[in-house]
């Protein structure tokens, strides 16, 4: 058969596409803050702190006076050697944990960030329970196509003439039926 084969190709190919997402995302989370210059680390926390007047804007994103005194506190806390965490946390300590653009993963928050997760995987299941009941449907409905029964073909004539009976269509048989009661009237 040369369905398994495809299949199998098939199901390589998308363990080698995941593989290689894993080991990007790994590669990508391997850079830590003593690798960036302090340019780079600022813009960073620039992305992830909130500006508490603006609604929905970072604070590299918006342009009120409360963000661009952010920016410059964060710069001169870095330039000071405080670490990510250190300056996240003073920003926390002013205006609360929802000045982060991303809030830690942890307590009520870690449930927020599982359910993506549990989301798409429940959803991935639900496609592949749906893919192989179709698989399974259509090969229960090609066999059942081959082996058509008495009882249906009996189901079938039966129907046929209901529907001549009232006018919706004539099978063969009712019309082979009428031509040859007309053939017996002309004589």
């Amino acid at each position: 058969m040369k369905i398994v084969p495809d299949r199998l190709a098939s199901t390589r190919t998308i363990a080698w596409l995941m593989l290689g997402i894993v080991a990007l995302t790994a590669f990508a989370a391997c850079v830590t803050e003593d690798d960036l210059t302090p340019d780079q680390r600022a813009y960073t926390l620039d992305r992830e702190i909130m500006c508490p007047v603006c609604d929905g804007q970072t604070i590299d994103q918006s342009h009120a006076q409360i963000a661009v005194d952010m920016k410059e506190i964060v710069r001169e806390k870095i330039a000071e050697g405080e670490s990510n965490k250190d300056i996240r946390d003073y920003f926390v300590a002013r205006y609360g944990e929802v000045v982060l653009a991303a809030p830690e993963a942890s307590g009520f928050n870690l449930l927020i960030w599982l359910m993506p997760v549990v989301i798409a995987g429940g959803g991935a299941l639900a496609v592949v329970w749906v893919l192989k009941n179709m698989r399974r449907n259509s090969a229960k409905f090609a066999a059942a196509g081959q082996n058509v029964t008495l009882e249906d073909r009996q189901l079938k004539q039966y129907l046929e003439k209901i529907d001549a009976d009232i006018g919706m269509r004539q099978t063969p048989n009712v019309q082979a039926n009428d031509v040859e009661g007309r053939e017996s009237g002309k004589e």
